[in-house]
């Protein structure tokens, strides 16, 4: 059993030690406040513990042992004595201990990730400021469609991580709920008061069943499915970022520092952060599904299944999101953004023909339908002959609306290059999240404003998780427990 039981203890001892012994405190804090233990008794209980989350706890695995719960039970033994131990869990078992200290990691976890999202955003909110001018092709079927703007595409990126951060922080406040005082899971005979554990360890509110409190792994499921979600619209963002960053398109430039060259080819720029992104990103998506199937068919109730044996699952999902973030905040801080290219991709190829399609509706009474017909046949001619729209002009349009519709336009030529200009397209579209530039400059002004209401949120999350461990960590007996 030593190659799972080694493994378990030394992973519990690096990440949930101190939980353990906040736990500690906490419960004995609330068993004097009830008096179910003496004054006196609870004092010595809260100061060993409070010693050891101060000292730390380094001794290595120990067979003999179970676990990391009854190691340090047996250290706690050796200072303060078998009974004042063995009454610390009065009303207490591994069950709701466990239960708890798993939620109380994975909240500062999601907290963290959110405050990565942040950072994330204002980066996208920055660039997007600065490139509310520059006209770039969007794209639908990976085919050229209609002009855009930068600004506009990244804003739509924000959008994502405007929803992975609701996600995140309603994720947060389920997580938030105390399973303390469940027990093994039926509570207990003692007049505990649960309420007031869940305040001393910072939890909104106790779990309001305790069966529920020991069994419960959907939120465990949340926080992949959450991490999932952002990691697959950060998948899609790669992809399009590569795909700016090839030869061929040349819309975007990386920083020397996040490429790299060719062993034999010097002229190559590698865009190898973006690959390691991605790979990375494929990689984390596939080891958090599998606590789909550690969860899949598991009886209610405490079990490894959804305790000890998921648990580096949402470790190592939140480590490497954690990473990703990191590098492709640092990619697009450092990215240098090829505005002529971009704009020349819309005049080059036919994305503002929908513009041209529409002139003929609003300005020359022609049905959707019409102009639709009149505009594909222009463009499958100016194809067939190699040309462009800067080759085609106001005549040939009338040329192919008489013979295709017999319909007789008065197009001029001023109407005609107004049309086809990217510039043009985009100014045109200035309804509510289009992409004109008064119009994203809202767009962007809202996102930024909500950002400080996130900001706050997160900086009340943290205040909460720090307050607490600080008021645990050295606040005395009469303070802890409110005497």
């Amino acid at each position: 059993m030593n190659h799972i039981l080694e493994p378990t203890y030394d992973f519990t001892k690096r990440k949930f030690l101190n939980c353990i012994l906040e736990i500690n405190i906490a419960h004995a804090a609330m068993l004097a406040r009830q008096q179910i233990l003496k004054n006196e008794d609870v004092k010595k209980i809260i100061e060993a513990n409070q010693r050891l989350l101060r000292n730390g706890f380094d001794q290595q695995y120990n067979p003999e042992f179970e676990d990391l719960f009854f190691m340090i039970e047996d250290d706690l033994k050796n200072e303060i004595g078998d009974e004042l131990v063995g009454n610390m869990h009065i009303a207490f078992s591994r069950n709701d201990m466990d239960a708890t200290m798993f939620r109380m990691i994975w909240r500062e976890k999601v907290v963290q990730w959110l405050k990565l999202i942040i950072d994330m955003k204002e980066v996208l909110l920055e660039l997007a400021k600065e490139h509310e001018l520059t006209v770039m092709p969007a794209y639908t079927h990976n085919q050229q469609a209609q002009p855009t703007t930068l600004a506009h595409y990244l804003l739509a990126v924000d959008k994502h991580l405007e929803r992975d951060l609701d996600r995140g922080f309603s994720l947060l406040n389920r997580i938030n709920e105390s399973p303390m005082g469940a027990a093994a899971l039926g509570t207990t005979g003692f007049p505990i008061d649960r309420t007031f554990m869940a305040q001393q360890l910072a939890f909104t509110k106790p779990l309001d069943n305790s069966y529920d409190s020991i069994s419960a792994a959907d939120y465990m499921l949340e926080i992949v499915g959450t991490l999932s979600t952002s990691l697959s619209t950060l998948s899609r963002f790669v992809y399009d970022l590569m795909f700016f960053a090839t030869n061929e398109v040349e819309a975007i430039r990386l920083d020397e520092s996040l490429v790299q060259t060719s062993s034999i080819m010097p002229q190559k720029r590698n865009p190898s952060s973006l690959e390691h992104t991605r790979s990375l990103i494929s990689r984390t998506i596939g080891e958090l599904q599998s606590a789909f199937m550690m969860t899949h068919s598991v009886p209610f109730g405490d079990i490894v299944d959804i305790g000890d044996d998921i648990q580096p699952i949402l470790d190592h999902g939140f480590l490497h999101t954690y990473q990703i973030l990191e590098l492709l905040t640092e990619i697009l801080k450092n990215i240098t953004v090829n505005k002529d290219k971009l704009y020349n991709r819309c005049r080059e190829g036919f994305s503002t023909v929908t513009e041209l399609a529409d002139v003929l509706v609003r300005d020359y009474q022609l049905s959707f339908r019409q102009a639709h017909h009149i505009v594909q046949a222009f463009v499958k001619h100016l194809n067939t002959n190699g040309y462009n729209l800067s080759h085609g002009n106001a005549e040939l349009v009338k040329e192919i609306a008489k013979k295709e519709c017999h319909i007789d336009l008065s197009l001029s030529d001023e109407h005609y290059k107004d049309a086809i200009d990217p510039y043009q397209f985009v100014m045109v579209r200035s309804i509510l999240g289009g992409p004109n530039p008064k119009e994203t400059e809202k767009q962007r002004t809202l996102s930024a404003n909500q950002l400080k209401g996130y900001l706050t949120e997160i900086q009340e999350w943290e205040y909460k998780f720090n307050s607490y461990k600080g008021l645990l960590l050295n606040g005395s007996y009469e303070i802890l427990t409110n005497k």
